[in-house]
């Protein structure tokens, strides 16, 4: 008569718990090696799409705060990456456009619906995210087993 004894054991150097299987037959047999699993992976699907999110907002700040600091320090308008970053973030600032003053002189000048889209463009990134991780957060363990 056989029984199978399972124990899992957790192992103190990596703190993962490594389950082995045991054999026991009344009559003495030679005994197979058990089967043991060994976690490979953790991939979490969810984690891309919180990443990607967070990379899509994070152009979008960095291009707007590029048009911040190129206006406060009065940046040449006729430069070619001067012109190219204000007619990107134009587009961005749209639903913006003449909330608050613009502060300085006709040199350098402080936009602040510049920094108002900062806040709000890093706070619907942030809102996405959050929701991404709630919808498509799972873990999914890749395991290997083998004998030993």
């Amino acid at each position: 008569m056989e029984r199978r004894d399972t124990e899992i054991e957790r192992d103190p150097m990596t703190g993962r718990e490594v389950e082995r299987h045991r054999v026991v037959a009344n009559e003495p047999v030679a005994l197979a090696p058990a089967p043991s699993s060994e976690i490979v992976s953790t991939v979490n699907p969810g984690r891309r799409a919180m990443d990607l999110v967070y990379l899509f907002f994070g152009i979008i700040d960095g291009l707007l705060l590029i048009r911040l600091v190129l206006k406060l320090l009065g940046a040449n308008p006729s430069a070619g990456f001067t012109q190219w970053t204000y007619a990107v973030t134009d587009v961005l600032l749209a639903p913006f456009r003449n909330l608050l003053p613009t502060i300085g002189n006709e040199h350098s000048q402080l936009e602040m619906s510049v920094v108002v889209a900062i806040l709000v463009y890093a706070l619907i990134g942030w809102v996405l995210a959050r929701l991404m991780a709630i919808i498509f957060f799972r873990d999914v363990t890749v395991a290997r087993r083998g004998f030993f």
